[in-house]
């Protein structure tokens, strides 16, 4: 059974993963990609320093070592070539997509389109997916587990190629919040989790205002995914039948959506960011023209929402004061 996703819209498309498949290799398609690369990296750098700034009070952690990861293969075919020239990609193996700052995999010295060959003499060919006439994520997906599966503060060697050289890399994972944080490149204000993925779309990155912003939004889907909503709406929506399921899905949601708010506004606020800017943000967003229809039957209204948020507000600035 299907996850359902959470987020400022529920349902994600498959162009996450692709991108326009009439679109023609040229050098500005290969810039589109590296701007793409540069939104992957604030994603990764806001995404890190959220989860690792709040381990002790997240739900559910695991170790990590603060890469994201792409392949060949998740790009549509008519993109492939464009993704090749500007990244160096190969079609067996996956490569690093960023760095996080502040992550273990920067401080062992990994960079950006290191290709990574084996992680603890466990060649990743083997689980890297040939390439397919569409854009496929089990590539990424079986990479990205193989390093999730890491043991905390346990030394792993990561096999990489670095142009022309072979180098074996020592990294410690970090233990960190349970959720993995990506870009999803796409033409909607669009953002979701599906209890374990995170995403954020291009548009919604450029649409934020400011990294403050951007943080409320991942720690929001973060939250989704340490407190199982996905997984709960998903029980509640099969457990109520056909007749009613999008009844008391939409309230579950609603109550979901709050609590997601206030758990990412004090994930945002511990980890360093304006956390004082949330009620305007959300209210903000909540009403944005080309969302709010469908916000109105997933979301919360916009003044419960600025209501919920402000409460937080006061309560952080109370806690604060009283230091």
């Amino acid at each position: 059974m299907r996850i359902q996703a959470l987020g400022i819209l529920v349902a994600l498309s498959t162009s996450a993963f692709s991108v326009d498949s009439h679109a023609t290799v040229s050098d500005e398609t290969q810039a589109s990609l590296l701007a793409l690369q540069r939104d992957d990296q604030r994603i990764a750098d806001t995404g890190w320093r959220i989860a690792s700034r709040n381990t002790d009070v997240c739900p559910k952690i695991w170790a990590a070592i603060g890469v994201s990861l792409h392949h060949v293969s998740q790009y549509e075919p008519t993109y492939r070539a464009a993704a090749q020239a500007a990244f160096g990609l190969d079609d067996s193996y996956p490569s690093i997509l960023a760095v996080a700052k502040d992550a273990p995999a920067s401080a062992s010295g990994l960079q950006p389109n290191d290709r990574l060959r084996a992680v603890n003499g466990v060649d990743l060919a083997g689980n890297s997916h040939r390439q397919k006439s569409a854009a496929s994520y089990e590539a990424v997906s079986a990479a990205m587990a193989a390093l999730e599966a890491l043991p905390e503060k346990s030394a792993a060697v990561l096999s990489i190629e670095r142009g022309d050289q072979r180098l074996e890399v020592s990294v410690i994972p970090q233990n960190v919040c349970r959720s993995r944080v990506e870009l999803a490149p796409g033409n909607a204000i669009n953002a979701n989790a599906n209890g374990l993925v995170a995403q954020i779309s291009g548009r919604l990155v450029n649409w934020v205002q400011s990294d403050d912003e951007l943080a409320l939004v991942i720690a929001h889907e973060m939250a989704h995914n340490l407190l199982d909503h996905p997984k709960r709406l998903n029980e509640k929506s099969a457990l109520s039948g056909l007749a009613t399921s999008l009844g008391l899905s939409g309230r579950a949601q609603r109550q979901m959506e709050l609590d997601a708010d206030r758990m990412g506004i004090i994930m945002a606020a511990r980890a360093g960011y304006n956390y004082k800017i949330a009620p305007d943000f959300w209210a903000r967003l909540n009403s944005n023209a080309p969302l709010a229809a469908f916000l109105a039957t997933t979301h919360p209204a916009t003044r419960a929402r600025r209501e919920n948020a402000q409460r937080v507000v006061d309560a952080l600035n109370a806690k604060n004061l009283n230091r």
